[in-house]
């Protein structure tokens, strides 16, 4: 079959490997070509069947699933999406694995009877089918910036006469966590706006991610509530079972949680708080859209634009997948397009 996903699967328990290549195996178009039982062992399969992606666990025994993929990463640059239980030690070890190169982190399917097994099912089989297109750099090392790339992002200095921004607002999507970190540690602790993020990823490992990038960046994190205050130096992220916006209470900034209404194809929205921000603080605001796949936040930023706010992109050779940032830039909301190593720095001018 010439489009055939060719899959490694890395999972420790024989339980787990058989429920798991039934459920990608029922997919037509994908196949689980090796199994792995340990870290060792995806390692020397990743050299010898040049998968198109792989399934790694992260918790198995002579090396986890953290260490292999730093050393696949490292020799033999291959797509990686963790499959991962929900206990606290999983998530950490999870998000530190998208931190050494993995591109994606989902959760392990429930038993076939459980309510969501299906939405659960589909992120997987979609996740994996859409990180099997992704081509890897190895190390996820990101270029420094040339002069070629600077002037294709345009970073000239602003006009005097625009609006002092009082909230920077962000959306990331695949690739996002390593991002966020990448970024955020070039911001200082003092930092003189709030900020707002929407990640896409699954809602279990939200809290997880807050913490970690707590405690790896000047910054610190909170997950969203409706009434909380948005503070300077602190990122407020959206949970991943509503959607974020923020209002304004007096003289500050408060966040507010919306329901689903089932008319947009992510919870959270990017485009429901970049609409927000938009509306309430108008271009009083500094738009980001970094790495991610699909066009959620192009709408959003455009009307940021349109409203006078600064509005970025993360430049193409600094994303893990290009879709988001592409979107914004072919719908003419991309003011600046910086890479990854210059972002910070230039929004940081800005405030």
């Amino acid at each position: 079959m010439p489009d055939e996903i060719r899959i490694l699967l890395a999972e420790d328990s024989a339980t787990v490997r058989r429920y798991l290549i039934s459920i990608i195996e029922e997919t037509p178009g994908m196949r689980v070509v090796g199994e792995a039982r340990n870290g060792d062992e995806v390692i020397k399969m990743v050299a010898d069947l040049q998968p198109d992606v792989v399934s790694m666990d992260i918790k198995m025994p002579e090396m986890d699933g953290l260490e292999a993929t730093r050393r696949i990463m490292a020799s033999n640059p291959t797509p990686v999406v963790v499959v991962s239980g929900m206990l606290e030690i999983d998530v950490q070890l999870s998000l530190q694995a998208l931190e050494a190169g993995a591109l994606a982190v989902v959760g392990k399917p429930p038993d076939r009877k459980n309510p969501a097994y299906e939405a659960k099912v589909r992120e997987l089989i979609m996740t994996l089918r859409a990180m099997a297109g992704v081509k890897v750099i190895a190390r996820r090392a990101f270029p420094r910036p040339t002069d070629e790339t600077q002037e294709s992002g345009k970073s000239h200095e602003p006009p005097p006469e625009v609006v002092h921004p009082e909230i920077i607002a962000i959306g990331a999507s695949t690739g996002g966590p390593s991002a966020l970190n990448r970024l955020f540690k070039g911001f200082p602790a003092d930092l003189s706006v709030p900020i707002v993020l929407v990640q896409h990823m699954p809602h279990e490992f939200i809290p997880g991610l807050a913490r970690w990038l707590d405690n790896t960046t000047p910054l610190r994190f909170e997950i969203a509530r409706s009434g909380l205050a948005l503070m300077p130096g602190t990122v407020t992220i959206a949970p991943g079972t509503a959607h974020l916006a923020v209002l304004r209470r007096g003289d500050g900034l408060v966040a507010r949680l919306l329901p689903d209404d089932g008319m947009r194809r992510y919870v959270p929205s990017v485009d429901v708080l970049f609409d927000s921000v938009a509306k309430i603080c108008g271009g009083a605001a500094i738009g980001v859209v970094l790495t991610g796949m699909g066009d959620d936040g192009a709408n959003g930023l455009l009307a940021m634009r349109t409203k006078g706010a600064y509005t970025f992109v993360q430049d193409e050779a600094s994303c893990t997948v290009f879709g988001m940032p592409r979107a914004a830039i072919e719908k003419q909301a991309a003011q600046y397009i910086e890479s990854l190593e210059n972002l910070a720095t230039k929004i940081t001018k800005l405030i």
